[in-house]
């Protein structure tokens, strides 16, 4: 009589292919995220994407956890905790922030708009410092790193030399003392300049008067509690009479 055969053994290669099988069945069938796509606009500006792995009947699985990427860390990084991840502009472009978990995917656009290049208009200012003062308008122009203009980002401007003018943040130029300078103009990470001449174009009442005599003098009066001309006389008067 033949004996009966003893069952094979699996291979292992084979049994760890069926595990893994079974596995990836039970794991998400995909992976949701909030928002879909993501846009900043200036360096180091920060986005968050939530992820939501799904089973393949449609219900949540929150204890998968995601294993975030960016596709080009020159443009945007990505600092991960569980299924959330905070998205940070680097520079100027296109990126993709993925969740991979398991088999299922997720893949979230960013892109990131910096200005590159700032056009003023016009690149040379004849500035009057007048009687009541009054500021000059900056035409400026801003275009990202693709060549394409850029609109409702904020404009600094600022002169080389503060004696000669000042600069603020609406493109205004306003002129503090003869002289001449440079205008800078910042848009995020662009920057253009112009030339600034100023003229003191102010009446002889709008000057400064200039200072005579001592003008501390008054101010010892008045820390004295004397009135200059009234009957204690001046500081320097008791001052006078004590050494007698």
């Amino acid at each position: 009589m033949t004996p009966p055969r003893s069952p094979r053994r699996a291979h292992p290669a084979l049994f760890a292919a069926a595990a893994a099988t079974a596995l990836a069945a039970c794991g998400p069938a995909r992976v949701e995220t909030d928002p879909s796509n993501v846009r900043l606009f200036g360096r180091g500006q920060k986005a968050t994407v939530h992820a939501v792995p799904m089973s393949k009947g449609g219900s949540a699985m929150p204890g998968e956890a995601c294993r975030w990427s960016s596709s080009d860390e020159k443009v945007a990084t990505v600092s991960a905790r569980h299924n959330e991840v905070t998205v940070t502009a680097t520079g100027h472009g296109r990126a993709v922030v993925r969740c991979q978990v398991g088999n299922a995917a997720a893949e979230v656009p960013v892109a990131v708009t910096l200005v590159a290049r700032v056009e003023v208009e016009p690149r040379a200012l004849e500035l009057r410092l007048l009687d009541d003062p009054a500021p000059t308008s900056l035409a400026v122009r801003a275009f990202d790193g693709d060549g394409r203009e850029v609109q409702g980002r904020a404009v600094l401007s600022r002169c080389l030399d503060e004696n000669v003018c000042r600069g603020d943040a609406r493109a205004q130029v306003w002129p503090v003392g003869p002289g001449a300078t440079t205008v800078i103009v910042q848009v995020d990470d662009g920057q253009g300049d112009a030339a600034a001449r100023v003229v003191d174009a102010r009446s002889a009442a709008g000057r400064p008067r200039p200072v005579t005599g001592n003008p501390m003098e008054h101010l010892d009066d008045r820390a004295a509690g004397t009135v200059p001309g009234g009957a204690r006389g001046s500081s320097r008067n008791q001052r006078r009479d004590a050494a007698r």
